[in-house]
């Protein structure tokens, strides 16, 4: 039936499209985040390999979207959960990043 081929390739790109934007998204808060961790970080540089080392992306995997804050430094994970929390960076802005990420995301997928 031509019709519901007709429908079928409308659902296809509609989904493509859908899942570029929030591809797009996603990298867009990945930077956002880094942006606002590099500076936003409460130690002491000695190196400034751990705040050098602070970086946001994206990608898709098993069809979900990770949109990841890390850090590339061994010592990272001791800034993180050492102390309280007292040097933590990165899950403080992915907390505080989040809420605002999964408001857009809805926007997207509501259209």
């Amino acid at each position: 039936m031509a019709g519901s081929e007709n429908v079928l390739n409308n659902f296809r790109a509609y989904v493509g499209r859908t899942k570029a934007t929030l591809h797009a998204l996603g990298d867009h808060y990945a930077q956002k985040m880094e942006g606002e961790a590099k500076p936003a970080a409460p130690w002491t540089d000695r190196t400034g390999d751990a705040r050098r080392g602070l970086f946001g992306s994206v990608e898709e995997r098993d069809s979900q979207l990770l949109i990841r804050l890390s850090g590339s430094e061994r010592h990272n994970v001791y800034l993180e959960l050492a102390n309280q929390g007292k040097y933590a960076v990165i899950g403080p802005t992915v907390k505080r990043n989040a809420p605002d990420f999964i408001r857009d995301a809805e926007r997207v997928i509501k259209g």
